[in-house]
């Protein structure tokens, strides 16, 4: 008994047969290694796409924090002007309020020079006992001294202190109830 395949009609069908095998075996591993390099080739794709991404939103946020940062030092700047302009201010403030100080200081100064004029108790005490002393006149003055003691209870003071202007200060003492002329002519010799 003889086969197909032994014949020689069938021997070129079973070669292309085997040709067909060896191609399909030869494609299969080919078509495998160009689906494992696209693989790879996508995976690299996919990785490179995600950092890329990645990236964009680092960037994206740098940007953000930049702005924000910018409007901060804007912010900050006007603030800082504020305050140089507010401290300028309290530097002229504290020149005036020292102008005034020492215009008060030389005002008080002024004053004290003033009331070293003025006579003291012990020249008043002085000024009675020269008084009690004369003997001459001891009945003239006996009637001038309700006189002076009203004089002397109604003396008063009066002053002015100008802190701008010192030299328009002034200090003056006057009494309401002032001594009859014949007290004063008797008291002064006059």
């Amino acid at each position: 008994m003889v086969s197909d395949t032994q014949t020689t009609a069938a021997r070129p069908a079973a070669r292309r047969a085997l040709h067909v095998g060896r191609t399909r075996r030869r494609t299969v591993p080919l078509q495998g290694r160009l689906r494992f390099a696209t693989g790879i080739v996508l995976v690299i794709a996919l990785a490179t796409a995600a950092f890329g991404v990645e990236g964009y939103m680092r960037a994206s946020r740098s940007q953000r924090r930049v702005a924000a940062l910018q409007a901060d030092l804007a912010s900050l700047q006007q603030r800082v002007g504020a305050d140089e302009q507010a401290a300028a201010g309290e530097q002229r403030h504290t020149r005036t309020v020292v102008a005034r100080a020492s215009a008060v200081l030389n005002s008080i100064q002024h004053v004290n020079w003033q009331l070293q004029s003025v006579p003291t108790e012990a020249q008043l005490a002085g000024l009675r006992n020269r008084l009690a002393g004369l003997g001459n006149d001891v009945a003239a003055y006996a009637a001038c001294i309700p006189q002076l003691q009203a004089e002397i209870s109604s003396l008063r003071l009066s002053w002015r202190i100008d802190s701008i202007k010192p030299s328009a200060d002034y200090f003056r003492l006057f009494t309401a109830a002032p001594a009859s002329a014949s007290c004063s002519a008797g008291l002064t010799g006059r």
